[in-house]
């Protein structure tokens, strides 16, 4: 069984020359664990386990933070955040199922440091998106064109006003939220009380 996944397609896409994407200067680190049904199939004989795994991947990509990104505000996003690492590790005669009932056990988060928010912005705001991104949605797409000239503070509030509100990603967007409310002098009182209340809960 899975106790813990590597991501290694993504390095080797960005050490290849095939693959073009856009790498980003600091990655984000999705972690979770909880049961799972695990089903194994020996040709006419399906063999069920239950058990518990961890999953880990590393977001190393800009297409890697859009895709969780997208899942932010989705009704089904633990599912989706879940299912994105595992099938990396199931092929014609392992599948790992979860039900609603383990769905519910499950813990799983994505996050990264201020810098990483930080360093999404300089990677679009510096023009270094590859020509063959593709957006999952409509929303990030404009983000990754920058039409309208946002600046590196201003895209990373963006990020972490999308992303803070959301039970998959963890204090590092509010993190960078303070971050960039520091270096302009904001008041942080507010900002500061809503970052003690997240890592308390």
């Amino acid at each position: 069984m899975m106790s813990e996944a590597a991501d290694t397609d993504v390095a080797d896409a960005i050490d290849g020359e095939a693959v073009d994407v856009t790498a980003l200067p600091r990655s984000f680190l999705v972690e979770g664990s909880g049961p799972v049904t695990v089903v194994r199939d020996h040709g006419d004989v399906t063999e069920r386990t239950e058990g518990e795994v961890s999953i880990s991947r590393r977001l190393e990509t800009l297409d890697g933070f859009a895709t969780f990104w997208a899942f932010r505000d989705l009704r089904n996003w633990k599912r989706n955040a879940i299912r994105e690492v595992l099938e990396d590790h199931e092929d014609g005669s392992l599948r790992y199922v979860i039900s609603d009932d383990q769905l519910e056990q499950w813990d799983v988060q994505v996050d990264g440091r201020a810098q990483a928010f930080i360093g999404v912005a300089e990677t679009i705001v510096d023009g270094e998106v590859a020509d063959n991104f593709e957006a999952p949605d409509h929303r990030f797409e404009s983000y990754a064109q920058n039409p309208s000239g946002r600046d590196v503070d201003e895209m990373t509030l963006d990020f972490a006003k999308d992303l803070k509100t959301s039970p998959l990603w963890g204090p590092g967007t509010r993190l960078a939220e303070l971050t960039i409310r520091h270096s302009k002098r904001d008041e942080l009182e507010h900002y500061v009380g809503e970052l003690l209340e997240e890592v308390s809960e």
